[in-house]
């Protein structure tokens, strides 16, 4: 039977505390950043690609024609608003990416370790049978299946 293996990787530690740095330095360097309730999110006006056209030729008309519009409009605000959210895109979907990479990398790695887990339970299940020592261990690794039973067959 073959092994599966999606990923076979190492990382050193002072990678990963540099990285995990890196991120929140990413943070300091980002202080506005916000976190929306479900509430929040679902009551906001989306602005999806589509829009982006229309966010940035009104912004233009609003800078273009003052006067078209109420003295209280804040312009200034409406292009640092869309030049912000220009500069914030790229970095959006470069964070997306890695985001990605990294679910797909846990869920790959943490697939290994299950099945590894599994096989490496069953022939501990066989050693318990000759030795006390493993029934010991194995007993406290069936706690985790405690109350589950076994999957019917339809």
């Amino acid at each position: 039977m073959a092994r599966q293996n999606l990923i076979s990787a190492t990382l050193e530690n002072t990678v990963a505390t540099d990285v995990l740095q890196k991120v929140n330095e990413c943070k300091v360097a980002l202080p506005f950043l916000m976190n929306l309730s479900k509430e929040q999110r679902r009551k906001s006006r989306k602005m999806g690609p589509k829009s982006v056209e229309y966010v940035s030729d009104t912004q233009v008309g609003a800078k273009l024609f003052p006067s078209s519009l109420p003295q209280d409009f804040p312009i200034d605000e409406f292009e640092k608003d869309t030049v912000l959210i220009k500069q914030l895109f790229p970095i959006f979907v470069a964070s997306q990416a890695l985001t990605e990479a990294l679910n797909d990398t846990i869920l790959a790695l943490g697939s290994d370790c299950m099945k590894e887990a599994d096989e490496a339970y069953s022939y501990l299940k066989l050693a318990a049978k000759t030795d006390a020592n493993a029934k010991a261990l194995v007993d406290q690794i069936a706690q985790r299946f405690k109350g589950q039973g076994k999957s019917k067959k339809q």
